[in-house]
């Protein structure tokens, strides 16, 4: 996808880098990081759902489609909305059947303006292993029959 900025690009790598200090301490859960901006200013940020009242009219910058259901936290695209962020750019669409597309909806719905692909082979590769089981389909991991994953 086109018409991403220097900025954004900026910022997604940030997300990506963020989203690496959860290696090896997420799975069967993928590893997201997300950066919340307004222009080339950094006004929250992390790899795990953290309250940002500066966050109303930014863009919030993530690795992975924003959930749009309950695990082990609540789904993040509800904590964007109540958060007020204007914007969401993510570097892929989540493809676990839980989230699959129903992130982008929800924040959509809400008014907010979505823009997926951005660096999107490198937030692949980070996350191979998630992407390999959703993509099996495995079932021994928790992930797909536990509601707190």
């Amino acid at each position: 996808m086109t018409g991403f900025t220097v900025t954004d690009h900026a910022h997604m790598a940030r997300a990506l880098r963020l989203a690496e200090k959860g290696a090896y301490a997420t799975r069967p859960n993928p590893m997201v990081g997300c950066v919340i901006a307004h222009g080339d200013e950094v006004v929250g940020e992390g790899w795990h759902e953290r309250a940002v009242e500066r966050a109303r009219g930014a863009t919030a910058y993530v690795t992975l489609e924003p959930c749009a259901h309950t695990g082990r936290t609540g789904p993040c695209s509800e904590a964007l909305i109540e958060a007020g962020v204007a914007r969401v750019v993510a570097a892929m669409r989540d493809p676990f059947p839980q989230v699959d597309g129903a992130g982008f909806a929800k924040l959509q719905a809400a008014g907010i303006a979505v823009s997926s692909g951005l660096m999107e082979a490198r937030a692949c590769a980070l996350n191979r292993g998630f992407l390999s089981r959703v993509e099996q389909g495995v079932r021994t991991c928790r992930m797909l029959t536990d509601p707190r994953c």
